[in-house]
C-alpha cells in the first residue's frame, strides 16, 4: 500500500512547491520524480550535513518513517 500523495504523483507527477526566498514565499511549478532505488535513510543523513537547521525533522522522519520513499522535483522555472 502506498501513501496518496505517492498516488498523486504516479498518476500525475505535475506539482507546486512553496519554497522561501528571503523573507517571502513563492510557488513554483515542476515534476515529481519517484526515487524507490535511492536510500532515503542516507538521502536524510547527507541532508542532515548539508543543512543543520534539518536535524529535527531528519529524526522524527527516521523514527516514524516505515517505508520511507525519496522523491526528487525538478522545477520548472
Amino acid at each position: 500500500m502506498r501513501a496518496g500523495y505517492v498516488r498523486n504523483i504516479e498518476r500525475d507527477p505535475h506539482v507546486r512547491l512553496k519554497l522561501r526566498q528571503g523573507l517571502t514565499y513563492h510557488w513554483h511549478t515542476g515534476t515529481a520524480h519517484l526515487l524507490p532505488n535511492d536510500d532515503p535513510r542516507e538521502r536524510q543523513r547527507w541532508l542532515e550535513n548539508q543543512l543543520p537547521s534539518s536535524a529535527g525533522d531528519s529524526r522524527a522522519v527516521c523514527l516514524f518513517g516505515t517505508q520511507l520513499l525519496s522523491i526528487r522535483i525538478e522545477l520548472d522555472d
